[in-house]
């Protein structure tokens, strides 16, 4: 990386980048395949717009990775940010135009994912129920049955008066098959978007610390991280822990290997 001025240019953070581009002789369209920023993005933060980078968490990240994409120091030129846009807002969840299978709704709805606490309660409360009246009603295991006599020879039940035993309770809770993934969200917000092997939309949205998310796929899945210092990831049942340092966007591909249990790709930096 080459010394830069630790001032920043009169333009503010935006002039200086595209300075920096152009003396390197970079397109637009040059960086954004070295960073994967969109490259209307670059053009808005070239402008000093930093709106449409889903708040400041993601602006510091996007300057970074495309001062060191340019070879100049992101330091002065994140504390200007931080000067310049001490009331930006915080991060806002990029809404999905494809059907969300977490929250149940299309694109254009916000909700929680489905409260699985409260129906997985239900559930037992009805299967203790139906034990119960198994229980009690006649011919359940909890009527005692006589033995009728005749003289002096006591009679026992056959077979097939004997009365019929409870069957058994099977699980509710079917064991999952292919890639099953966990994402949980610590310190830091992050955002977030996973797709299946046919390239469905799985999830798209920003966590805050202390949410989860459990996705499902067939054979495989690629899951872009924002902010990887903050996320821990686990494929069936396996922790892959955090895939990067705060404020980097890494991609993580998980699928099925040769022995049937999850396989983890290389976390690929975007």
């Amino acid at each position: 990386m080459r010394s830069a001025d630790p001032t920043v240019s009169p333009g503010g953070v935006g002039a200086a980048l595209a300075a920096a581009r152009a003396e390197q002789g970079l397109s637009v369209a040059d960086v954004s395949d070295r960073t994967n920023v969109r490259a209307t993005l670059i053009r808005q933060m070239e402008n000093d717009d930093f709106s449409g980078c889903g708040g400041s968490v993601y602006a510091r990240g996007h300057i970074r990775g495309i001062s060191r994409t340019l070879g100049i120091d992101p330091v002065p030129l994140i504390a200007e940010f931080d000067r310049a846009h001490s009331r930006m807002t915080q991060p806002q969840v990029f809404p999905s135009r494809e059907f969300d299978p977490l929250t149940g709704r299309n694109g254009r709805g916000r909700g929680r994912g489905f409260p699985w606490a409260p129906a997985m309660g239900v559930s037992l409360a009805a299967v203790c129920v139906l034990a119960l009246l198994a229980f009690l009603l006649p011919g359940g295991s909890g009527s005692s049955a006589r033995n009728p006599t005749v003289g002096a020879t006591v009679v026992t039940p056959t077979a097939s008066t004997m009365p019929a035993s409870p069957a058994p309770t099977r699980s509710t809770v079917a064991r999952l098959d292919g890639v099953n993934v966990q994402v949980a969200v610590r310190d830091n917000p992050s955002w977030l978007e996973a797709r299946d092997e046919t390239r469905r939309v799985l999830l798209q949205q920003i966590l805050q610390p202390g949410d989860s998310r459990t996705l499902t796929a067939a054979r495989s899945m690629e899951i872009r991280i924002g902010n990887a210092g903050a996320v821990d990831v686990s494929c069936n049942g396996r922790g892959i822990g955090p895939s990067g340092s705060p404020g980097q966007v890494v991609t993580v591909r998980v699928g099925i290997g040769a022995s049937g249990d999850c396989a983890v790709g290389d976390s690929a930096p975007r």
